[in-house]
């Protein structure tokens, strides 16, 4: 191809780029105008949906943290109340030397005393005025009399459940009184006493606890 040739090939395409420039171009670029109008106008109106959804979601997880808070305060009363009635009971657990007596019942049950072990049960139960009389069996297993005994009686209100008062408020709700016997426990039978209760009726013995203590022994000598 001749320089003249060559030339003439610049010419005609340069001639054809600048008519599709001045006839082509406002067009496309009318094109780009629009499409970039449509999208600003989509960005706006989500823009405008989006308040309303930013608060619907705030309320919302308001609610689910104020949710969450409630059942976090409520496990955590039921765990703590479920602790202190477990502690409770091994404090309860410690006190060996009491036992609970039923006194609507003859079931005899151990007891554990300062000089051992003996047996214990409410014969029977009788109305007197503003209380009642408990006539007590106390069993001494054992091969020696004893002589000048206490028994300690606490009643009340029964205390159930893991919900109920703490352990220490329900001992102070409790009545007590302790009882000295100079007589005789003999060896090897039941020994029978009473007790009158006052001021008490049936309905607050619910919980009846008893501890027995002695302070001599008598032991024969051969």
């Amino acid at each position: 191809m001749t320089l003249f040739k060559r030339s003439s090939m610049i010419i005609l395409c340069a001639g054809v780029a600048i008519v599709f420039l001045l006839t082509g171009g406002p067009a496309f670029a009318q094109q780009d105008i629009d499409l970039l109008e449509r999208r600003v106008t989509a960005i706006e109106d989500y823009v405008v949906t989006l308040p309303p959804t930013l608060v619907d979601l705030s309320k919302n997880l308001n609610i689910s943290i104020q949710k969450y808070t409630s059942d976090l305060e409520a496990s955590l009363e039921t765990y703590s109340k479920k602790l202190q009635y477990n502690l409770d009971q091994r404090i309860e657990g410690l006190n060996r030397k009491a036992v609970v007596l039923n006194p609507f019942s003859k079931d005899y049950q151990t007891i554990q005393t300062n000089t051992g072990t003996f047996l214990i049960a409410i014969e029977r139960m009788e109305p007197i005025k503003g209380g009642v009389r408990l006539h007590v069996n106390i069993g001494n297993p054992n091969y020696a009399d004893y002589r000048n005994f206490k028994l300690k009686f606490f009643w009340g209100r029964k205390r159930v459940g893991e919900y109920a008062a703490t352990y220490g408020q329900w001992r102070q709700s409790l009545k007590g009184f302790e009882f000295t016997f100079n007589g005789k426990i003999e060896k090897g039978k039941w020994n029978a006493m009473a007790v009158d209760l006052t001021p008490v009726s049936q309905g607050d013995l619910g919980y009846l606890e008893c501890a027995l203590s002695v302070s001599s022994i008598e032991l024969g000598v051969e």
